[in-house]
């Protein structure tokens, strides 16, 4: 999965995950539905899951949680992409140069755009 399409898909659970949080606790009127889920119990309910059977709303907010806290940290953990220098064309490199070469003839009139192509070529050279 590409790198910008994985952040954006976990962006937009954790946006789902509060928005649908948020609009829980608006209709509870409260946010103590949270405290009172199976926390200790829902790993249990998996074996129904597995086997198509019914399972509770806390179980389902539990394992919610738990999917996007796993993502979030194997995103997190993911090292960071190489930046790959492109390589020099040693063939452009020459045809460059040979494009170059008739207008020395130029150069030699104009001593001022001499200076001044040979100040950027130091310049690149330094680069």
């Amino acid at each position: 999965m590409k790198p910008r399409l994985a952040t954006l898909l976990l962006a937009l659970d954790w946006i789902a995950f509060v928005a649908a949080f948020v609009l829980t606790c608006s209709a509870q009127r409260n946010v103590l539905w949270w405290l009172r889920l199976d926390w200790s119990g829902w790993f249990g309910e998996l074996a129904e899951l597995s086997a198509l059977g019914t399972v509770s709303a806390g179980f389902v907010w539990i394992l919610w949680l738990a999917v996007t806290l796993l993502w979030s940290a194997l995103w997190l953990a993911r090292p960071a992409p190489a930046k790959v220098k492109p390589a020099v064309d040693l063939a452009s490199a020459a045809a460059a140069r040979q494009q170059l070469a008739p207008v020395a003839s130029m150069m030699e009139t104009r001593p001022d755009l001499k200076d001044k192509i040979l100040r950027l070529h130091q310049s690149l050279e330094k680069i």
